[in-house]
C-alpha cells in the first residue's frame, strides 16, 4: 500500500520500487494513526538529518538536542509554514524539542496561499540570526479553506537553501488520483516527504495517516533496533516509525483502492470540487451572503451578511466597520450553533483572517463537500435555514439591522 501511494506522488518507475520495497534498511514511508505523527515523523526525519553524525560526533539521536546544537553551533532551529498550517505542526515543534515558539507562521496572501516574498524575507533574517531551519511546509489543502501552497516555488527554495520540503497534504493529496485535478498539486512530486490522510478523501474509517519519503534512505537517521523484535537487516516497517504497535489499517486503504478504485475517486473527488464551485457561486448569487474564501478543493468559507448591512459596510468608517464585524462574529456562532441543535442540516465554523475585510478578526461558516449524497437541494437548504435562524437572534441581528439602516440614512 505504501508503494501505491508512493508511487501516485512520486511515479517512480519499476525497478525503482523492486529495488526500494522489501529493503531491510529503508522505507518508502509508514502507516500512522493520523495526519499528526505522520507530520511529527516527517519532521523527525528533517531535524535528524540536519543534525546528523559528523566526524566523531554521533549525531542528535545519540548526542540529544543540546550536544546537537553545541557541536553544529546553531543559535536555534526553526520550521517554516504558511500561516494556514494545521496544528499538529506546532506538537511537532513541541515533541521535537524546537520549540513552538519556533514554528514560523509566515503571512498568506488573499488566496490563503503562503506568500513567497515573506517567505524568503523570513529566510533571510534567519540565516543573519544563525538560526538553522529544519523544513519548510507547504500546505497541500488548508484544513480552514482547502487552499493550496505554490509548490513548485517552495520547492525551488528548500532546493537552493538546502532546507527539507515536507508537504502537509492531509487534505489535498487524494486530489492526486483525479487526473482532471492533480495538476494543482504540481510540484508535491519535488517534495522531500509529504502526509496523506486516508480517512479524508480516501474515504476510509478514521485513523489512516500515512507519511512519504522521496529518498527511501532518508529514514535511516530514525532508525532503532530491539532484539526481540525490530532485529538489524529484518524488514519491519516498525523501525522507522515513532509508534510501535499499530492497527491494521492497511488492509483498509488496499480493500478501497482496489473496491472504489481510480476511476471511483476521480468521480468523487471530481463531484466535490464541482460541487463546491457551484455552492460558492450559489452564495456570491445571493444578497444575504458573502462568500470569504473561493473553494480550490472541496472546502469553502462564507458568511451571512444581510444586504442592507453589506451597503452599509461599503459606506461605513473604520470604527463602524469594526462595530459592524463583531456583531457579524457573534451572529455566525449563534447561527452555527443554533443550526447544528436543530439537527437538519450542519456547517462547521472557523475565525480567518480575510485580506478583503484588512485582517480583521472573521468568523464564518465552514463547508467541506465530501459527502457524494449531499444535492444542491440540500445546499439550498442550508442557505435558507441559516438565514431564517439569524433572525431569530435577540442581540447581533436586531442591532446589525438598527445599525446599518442608521449608517444608510446618515
Amino acid at each position: 500500500v505504501l508503494g501505491m501511494l508512493h508511487n501516485l506522488i512520486y511515479q517512480q518507475d519499476d525497478a525503482f520500487y523492486q529495488s526500494w520495497m522489501h529493503s531491510a534498511n529503508h522505507s518508502l514511508g509508514a502507516f500512522c494513526s493520523g495526519g499528526t505523527v505522520a507530520n511529527i515523523t516527517a519532521l523527525w526525519v528533517a531535524r535528524n538529518n540536519v543534525l546528523k553524525p559528523d566526524g566523531e560526533f554521533p549525531g542528535i539521536n545519540k548526542a540529544g538536542l543540546f550536544g546537537a546544537m553545541r557541536h553544529y553551533g546553531y543559535r536555534d532551529l526553526a520550521i517554516l509554514v504558511s500561516e494556514r498550517g494545521h496544528y499538529s505542526l506546532g506538537k511537532a515543534a513541541d515533541v521535537l524539542g524546537i520549540g513552538r515558539d519556533q514554528l514560523i507562521s509566515v503571512p498568506a496572501d488573499n488566496q490563503n496561499r503562503i506568500c513567497i516574498n515573506a517567505l524568503e524575507d523570513t529566510i533571510t533574517q534567519l540565516n543573519r540570526d544563525n538560526i538553522k531551519p529544519v523544513a519548510i511546509v507547504g500546505v497541500a489543502g488548508t484544513t480552514e479553506t482547502g487552499s493550496i501552497d505554490p509548490l513548485n516555488a517552495l520547492a525551488d527554495i528548500a532546493e537552493r537553501e538546502g532546507i527539507h520540503f515536507h508537504v502537509d497534504a492531509a487534505w489535498g493529496g487524494a486530489t492526486l488520483m483525479s487526473n482532471n485535478q492533480r495538476h494543482k498539486l504540481a510540484g508535491i512530486e519535488r517534495a522531500d516527504s509529504v502526509t496523506i490522510d486516508a480517512h479524508k478523501q480516501l474515504y476510509v474509517p478514521m485513523g489512516a495517516g500515512m507519511v512519504l519519503f522521496k529518498d527511501p534512505s532518508v529514514v535511516a537517521s530514525i532508525e532503532h533496533h530491539a532484539e526481540y523484535i525490530l532485529r538489524k537487516g529484518a524488514k519491519d516497517l516498525g523501525s522507522h516509525t515513532l509508534e510501535g504497535s499499530r492497527s491494521g489499517m492497511a488492509m483498509l486503504v488496499f480493500a478501497c483502492m482496489n473496491i472504489i478504485s481510480r476511476r471511483g475517486y476521480e468521480l468523487l473527488i471530481d463531484q466535490s470540487i464541482d460541487k463546491a464551485a457551484a455552492f460558492a457561486k450559489m452564495i456570491s448569487q445571493h444578497p444575504d451572503f458573502e462568500l470569504i474564501s473561493e473553494p480550490e478543493l472541496c472546502l469553502l468559507t462564507y458568511r451571512f451578511v444581510p444586504a442592507r448591512v453589506q451597503a452599509a459596510l461599503a459606506v461605513a468608517n473604520e470604527e463602524q466597520v469594526d462595530l459592524i464585524h463583531n456583531l457579524l462574529n457573534d451572529l455566525t456562532k449563534f447561527v452555527q450553533k443554533r443550526q447544528r441543535e436543530s439537527g437538519q442540516t450542519f456547517v462547521s465554523r472557523t475565525r480567518l483572517t480575510p485580506e478583503q475585510w484588512q485582517r480583521r478578526t472573521t468568523t464564518v461558516f465552514r463547508v467541506v463537500l465530501a459527502n457524494p449524497l449531499t444535492t444542491q437541494e440540500i445546499l439550498h437548504e442550508v442557505l435558507v435555514e441559516q438565514a431564517a435562524i439569524a433572525q431569530e437572534s435577540e442581540f447581533a441581528y436586531p442591532r446589525l439591522i438598527t445599525l446599518a439602516d442608521s449608517i444608510l440614512k446618515s
